[in-house]
């Protein structure tokens, strides 16, 4: 199905009339499936093609209860099992399937499984259908004790990985050839994750999870193995005096600062060596109103950008960070939500075209203003790009933005893009879905785009 035909279906302002048309496209099921619009009949014609998308889809969307729904074939049938109110005879019949990887794939879609069909594919002769159960379902003690002595690699390592299997279970797996899933599994007991240490296979996991002794932490971290090191400097339950040994890469030093336990002296001495992006920083999102105040002081002009990054900034402090002359806390300032249009504007006068790309994504920036910095921006594509997303933007401003390939795609969808140009935008391949997506696009041109296709 052609991009035009997909976009007009995701179209808001597509009419009923054609509408009616499309829903006879089975190519189009399952973007039609997500209109908010459908009436009962659209719903049943899109279900008349048997697509398992639309039907998953229409399902989510409340459009239609899985009594309602033609069971055409088995991805139907898959579909219709992950509802609490589906009919437990569905299940049952997948589960006699001929086809191994339909059974396989009943545990994975299946919310619930009714006793006798987990017994059933517990019995299975294929094992993939053996593991699958396992990996998906919590298993009755005794039958998960069963399969621990299953014959399969796959089951036992299905086992050995399913956060669903009893801890006495997995106490009794050998860790020969299991030593990666036993070690990432949550469920594993920390006395037998710790045990696993002196596998080499094992350190990797060992080093991402919660629960083991300091001492298991403290070996790991004379590891040189970049993935390991990162697990370990990710993994707020490391001791602090081992995530101070942590630091000799920029790599870890960025891993380091988005460390929930992270001191805050070793993040003040690391924030300017590592760059973070935009995403707040979980300590500086933890940190006490007193904690708070302190880092908004800090020397450190990147401690001062994590702090404007937080979005519950008493007034007073915010206050204080937008007088703050530094770029990259006024980077982080425009997007706050606490900032307001004179206060952008201000903004946008002080620091000028470097910071027009970030401006342009804080929703409340005025039409006039997008219009200014699309004019004068020194890092055009960025900040055309914001631009032509931005929901205030204007038809003549967006018209500056279409010199960018990506700003240009951004711009045939928005609706304040003159309609000629929309138009126009549909006669090229990367815009054409976008384009015809677009909510301003005329009645006439919908009508045009649906008859061509029939011819």
């Amino acid at each position: 199905m052609n991009a035009v035909l997909e976009g007009l279906a995701s179209n808001p302002a597509l009419p009923r009339h054609l509408l009616d048309r499309l829903v006879s496209r089975s190519g189009l099921a399952a973007e039609l499936a997500d209109r908010a619009d459908l009436t009962a009949e659209h719903v049943r014609a899109l279900l008349a093609h048997g697509d398992s998308t639309a039907v998953y889809r229409l399902l989510e969307n409340g459009m239609v209860a899985p009594a309602d729904v033609p069971v055409v074939d088995e991805s139907v049938a898959l579909v219709l099992t992950g509802r609490a109110d589906a009919d437990p005879a569905l299940a049952r019949a997948l589960a006699f399937h001929p086809d191994p990887s339909v059974r396989a794939s009943l545990p994975e879609w299946a919310c619930s499984l009714p006793a006798d069909v987990v017994a059933l594919l517990a019995r299975d002769p294929e094992p993939e259908v053996v593991a699958e159960l396992v990996l998906f379902h919590a298993l009755p003690p005794a039958l998960a004790t069963s399969l621990s002595r299953h014959p399969s690699p796959d089951v036992l390592r299905a086992l050995a990985s399913s956060p669903h299997t009893p801890a006495s279970v997995l106490v009794r797996l050998q860790p020969d050839g299991l030593v990666r899933e036993l070690a990432a599994n949550p469920a594993t007991p920390p006395g037998v994750a710790a045990n696993l240490l002196p596998h080499h296979a094992s350190r990797y996991f060992l080093a991402g999870r919660p629960d083991l002794p300091p001492g298991v932490y403290e070996q790991l971290a004379s590891e040189l193995e970049p993935g390991i090191l990162s697990q370990l400097a990710a993994n707020p339950a490391v001791p602090v005096p081992v995530l101070r040994q942590l630091t000799g890469t920029r790599a870890l030093r960025r891993v380091l600062l988005r460390n929930p336990a992270i001191p805050l002296d070793l993040l003040e001495e690391l924030a300017p060596v590592a760059r973070i992006g935009p995403d707040p920083v979980p300590r500086i999102a933890s940190a006490s109103p007193g904690e708070l105040r302190a880092l908004a002081a800090s020397p450190v002009m990147q401690v001062r950008m994590m702090v404007a990054a937080r979005a519950d900034l008493p007034p007073d402090l915010f206050a204080d960070l937008v007088r703050n002359d530094d770029p990259g806390v006024a980077a982080a300032v425009v997007v706050h939500p606490l900032v307001t249009v004179p206060q952008l504007r201000e903004l946008a006068s002080r620091h000028g075209p470097r910071l027009y790309p970030r401006i342009a994504l804080n929703p409340l920036c005025p039409t006039d203003l997008l219009h200014h910095m699309a004019l004068r921006a020194a890092s055009v594509e960025k900040t055309w790009r914001a631009v032509a997303r931005h929901p205030h933007a204007s038809g003549e401003t967006l018209l500056l933005c279409l010199e960018d390939a990506q700003a240009r795609h951004f711009a045939a969808a928005h609706p304040h893009l003159p309609v000629p140009m929309i138009v126009e935008l549909l006669g090229s391949e990367f815009t054409a879905g976008a384009a015809a997506a677009n909510p301003s696009l005329p009645v006439r041109v919908m009508e045009e785009l649906v008859d061509g296709s029939e011819v």
